[in-house]
């Protein structure tokens, strides 16, 4: 590495890996978020994870593609002004680019997670 360093720091390994394609699939979406969050809390950043929820039906994709969630459960993180998780990638998105790209039946919405 450019720094000298031998090796990357186990967090910045699993923040990248978070955004990676297995991490992508039902039931991985809290250890993602987690490994995300953690990373940003490293880096100085305050992040939150939230609760995204459709207020319609149980299904959650991304992008009409993918299967995000069978029980209208999914964990992102907020940082700042945008929205974090396996597949958003490490740009992630604003909350209106998110609404769009996570469909489910109804109105998609979030809660803060204590």
């Amino acid at each position: 590495l450019a720094t000298g360093a031998s090796q990357l720091p186990r967090w910045f390994q699993a923040m990248q890996g978070a955004f990676g394609a297995a991490t992508r699939v039902p039931g991985q979406c809290q250890t993602a978020a987690a490994n995300i969050a953690e990373g940003f809390r490293k880096l100085g950043q305050s992040p939150q994870l939230v609760k995204v929820f459709s207020d319609r039906g149980e299904f959650l994709s991304w992008q009409g593609r993918e299967m995000d969630s069978n029980n209208n459960f999914h964990v992102a993180v907020l940082n700042g002004a945008r929205i974090f998780d396996a597949y958003t990638g490490a740009a992630g998105m604003t909350w209106a680019e998110y609404q769009v790209a996570m469909q489910s039946m109804g109105t998609l919405q979030y809660v803060v997670l204590p």
